[in-house]
């Protein structure tokens, strides 16, 4: 049986591997604004416990793989995102500012209705456990999402190519 890996690895080691431009170059595709994508990757790269960095960067990495295999031609004849909600920035009462309640990144909900349907109470359930929490999470599922949903666009278009 091979040996499982060591829980207690340095900080240090898991930092090495996380590399922001990567995921910056990844969210190019749902994030257009150079700006607000670098700020969405600070988040998802640089806060929270390490453990969930490394976590969102190696789920972020290979969905980059899965869009890779797939090939982008789909992408100029894909679906408009559909229906997308909001992640909402969590801050005390002292520091909310007119304005500024949500992040940049959007979530689309297209995906999720694979799972249940929109207008469905399990379907807004499903919105919400994905949209909230500290930002480094729920920024991290809103770009998984994102990114599934082009997935699945991409193998939509290849699927009626092929036919």
């Amino acid at each position: 049986m091979p040996r499982r890996p060591s829980r207690s690895l340095p900080a240090s080691a898991i930092a090495s591997f996380i590399q922001p431009a990567e995921i910056d170059a990844l969210l190019e595709r749902v994030l257009p604004d150079g700006a607000e994508r670098a700020f969405v990757v600070r988040c998802i790269t640089q806060e929270g416990p390490i453990h969930h960095r490394g976590s969102s960067y190696a789920l972020l990495r290979l969905l980059g793989v899965l869009l890779d295999e797939l090939g982008d031609e789909g992408d100029a004849v894909a679906d408009p995102p559909g229906e997308t909600v909001s992640v909402r920035l969590r801050l005390p009462p002292h520091m909310a500012r007119e304005g500024d309640d949500d992040y940049p990144l959007r979530m689309p909900t297209r995906p999720l209705d694979a799972i249940e349907p929109s207008g469905d109470r399990k379907h807004a359930a499903l919105v919400d456990c994905l949209t909230d929490g500290p930002p480094h999470h729920a920024l991290a599922n809103a770009a998984m999402v994102s990114l599934l949903d082009l997935a699945i666009t991409r193998a939509r278009a290849k699927r009626s190519r092929d036919g």
